[in-house]
C-alpha cells in the first residue's frame, strides 16, 4: 500500500506535462540563461507552463468529465491520440513564443525534439502502449546532456540525480502496473534520442 502511495506522488511530481517546465527552470538556473533578469524568467516559466501543462491537463480534465476518457491517466491507446495532438500544438506554440522572445537555438531545438518524441508517441500508440512518463523523463536527461554538450561542462552530479528520478519514475509506473518494463524502456530511449539529437543538431548548426 505504502509502496503504491509513494509511485502515486512520484508519478504525479514527474508527470509529462511538467518536464517543459521543469527543463526550461534548469536551463535557467544552470546555464547562461540565469543571467536573466527574474521578472523575463517568471515571464517564461508561467507561460511555458501554461502552454504546455495548463491547457494540455484542463483538454484531459474536460475529456475525462465528458467520457471521452475513462481517466485522468489515459490508460486506453485509443484515448491518447487526441491529448497527444493537443499536447504537440502546445509545443510547437512554446517552441515559437519561446523564439519570439529571442531564446536560443538549442532551447528551441530541444523543444522541437519533443514534438518529434511526441509524434513518434502517437504513431506507435495506434499499434503499442508506450510510457508517456518515461519519455518525459527521458526527454528531461536528453535535453541535460544536450546543454552539457553545448556548454562543454560535466554536470555529473546533476546526471546521477535525474537518473535516479528516472529510475523512480520507470519503477512507479511498474508497480501501479501502468506499462511493462519494455513500454518503460522504450518511452526513455524514445525521450532521450529525440531531444539529445536535437540539441546536437542545433549545435552544428550554429558553426555551418
Amino acid at each position: 500500500m505504502k509502496m503504491k502511495i509513494f509511485a502515486t506522488i512520484i508519478s504525479g511530481m514527474f508527470h509529462p506535462l511538467m518536464m517543459v517546465t521543469y527543463g526550461l527552470i534548469l536551463a535557467l538556473t544552470f546555464t547562461y540563461l540565469s543571467l536573466f533578469p527574474m521578472e523575463l524568467k517568471l515571464w517564461l516559466v508561467c507561460g511555458t507552463f501554461l502552454m504546455t501543462a495548463g491547457i494540455p491537463a484542463l483538454f484531459i480534465y474536460l475529456m475525462v468529465k465528458s467520457g471521452g476518457a475513462s481517466d485522468s491517466e489515459l490508460t486506453k491507446r485509443r484515448e491518447r491520440i487526441l491529448p497527444y495532438l493537443v499536447f504537440i500544438c502546445a509545443l510547437l506554440s512554446t517552441a515559437f513564443f519561446l523564439n519570439k522572445m529571442l531564446m536560443p537555438g538549442w532551447l528551441v531545438a530541444q523543444i522541437l525534439g519533443a514534438c518529434s518524441a511526441l509524434f513518434i508517441a502517437l504513431l506507435i500508440n495506434f499499434a503499442w502502449k508506450i510510457s508517456a512518463h518515461a519519455i518525459g523523463i527521458g526527454g528531461l536527461i536528453g535535453g541535460i546532456m544536450g546543454m552539457a554538450q553545448i556548454q562543454m561542462t560535466n554536470p555529473y552530479v546533476g546526471l546521477m540525480i535525474a537518473f535516479c528520478i528516472a529510475g523512480c519514475v520507470g519503477t512507479s509506473r511498474l508497480i501501479l502496473k501502468r506499462h511493462t518494463p519494455m513500454q518503460v524502456y522504450a518511452g526513455f530511449c524514445l525521450g532521450f534520442i529525440c531531444i539529445f539529437v536535437s540539441s546536437l543538431l542545433s549545435y552544428i548548426y550554429l558553426f555551418i
